[in-house]
């Protein structure tokens, strides 16, 4: 099978899948009953009245049918973007329009430290099943054992502590500690409003639009910390998992073969041993992507940076059904994909795995 049909097929099982998240979404917004699953669509700041809203939901999605009648309508109107109305005390409007508000800012904070955990974590691993035993290999297995068994909301505060406050040391008192920019250098601003930059809605990318430096700047002293953290709390797994599968590699008759034909030792690993290696560490790195966005639930809300995860806890506070739901989705729909992309990417380094 080629790489493209073996492709093809992966995508055509999406589809399945993506049925049973919206199942499993529709059934959650039916189990409070029909005036829950009523609240998550009606707009409190529209001029209709509230019973008038309540009266027109009822039809459209057909709520004295059976519920397998419901099902299909409620899919019909989650596919054209109807997805409900949030409440917030952040933001109140359409949950598409929370979602495309506030996913950028956390999209921004996965990308740098999946690409952090996958610059460090990989050659790491790499390093330490290499020099087995040694000093570097115990090291690296203390800072892993270390990593692994840190909450990240704990590692956040001791961060907090450590680098943004004067309690420690008052030459560490360097980074921010909440929000996304110095509210002062942001006054006045019509392009930034209430914490949120236009018209990207990345703010490092909405400063230099708009040519202020200085607030770019601010911005990425404001990811440091929450980078740092989120990081440091995936870093381990990677290269726990990295190390593992190396050693094995290593022990593997095709390396002893390649080893005694005189091979060099960089051209053993680089060329054979690695790419092998790389196998269950694919695996995991594209699931805890993908947990990223869960975990930046515990790191926005600690940081009070405004992104989906920060929303999504402002919506569990709040009681808000449409934010719940709307962030279950954005959350499932990462792990469907992600999934995707491992399955690719295992296509891609073992063709093996197509057959």
């Amino acid at each position: 099978m080629t790489l493209r049909v073996y492709i093809i097929r992966r995508l055509i099982l999406v589809f399945p899948t993506l049925i049973g998240l919206t199942l499993i979404v529709f059934i959650l917004t039916h189990v409070g009953g029909y005036q829950r699953f009523l609240g998550e669509y009606v707009n409190i700041h529209s001029a209709i009245p509230v019973a008038v809203q309540e009266q027109r939901l009822t039809q459209q999605f057909h709520l004295n049918d059976p519920i397998f009648v419901q099902y299909f309508y409620w899919l019909s109107a989650f596919l054209q973007g109807n997805w409900g109305y949030t409440q917030t005390p952040i933001y109140s409007g359409t949950v598409l329009g929370a979602i495309g508000l506030f996913l950028p800012n956390t999209i921004i904070l996965a990308a740098f430290s999946s690409i952090l955990t996958i610059i460090i974590g990989i050659p790491v691993g790499v390093w330490s099943a290499v020099k087995k035993d040694s000093l570097v290999d115990h090291s690296t297995r203390i800072f892993s054992f270390i990593g692994y068994s840190m909450p990240v909301y704990w590692l956040g505060l001791i961060l907090i502590i450590a680098f943004a406050s004067p309690a420690v040391c008052p030459c560490l008192n360097i980074f921010p500690i909440s929000g996304s920019v110095n509210i002062a250098l942001t006054n006045n601003l019509s392009w930034f409003t209430s914490g949120i930059s236009y018209p990207t809605h990345i703010l490092l990318i909405d400063s230099l639009i708009h040519g202020r430096l200085d607030i770019f700047v601010d911005a990425a002293l404001h990811q440091v910390l929450p980078v740092v953290t989120l990081t440091f709390s995936i870093l381990a797994s990677i290269i726990r998992v990295m190390r593992s599968s190396m050693e094995d590699t290593l022990n593997q008759d095709y390396i002893r073969t390649a080893r005694a034909k005189g091979l060099r030792q960089g051209a053993i690993i680089n060329e054979h041993a690695r790419r092998n290696a790389l196998i269950p560490v694919i695996t995991l790195t594209g699931y805890t992507i993908a947990g990223l966005l869960g975990g930046v639930v515990l790191i926005e809300a600690v940081f009070n940076l405004p992104g989906i995860g920060y929303w999504t806890t402002e919506a569990l506070i709040s009681g808000d059904i449409g934010g719940i739901m709307g962030g279950t989705v954005i959350f499932g729909l990462a792990f469907i994909f992600s999934n995707l992309i491992v399955d690719i990417l295992y296509g891609f380094f073992d063709p093996r795995i197509r057959y």
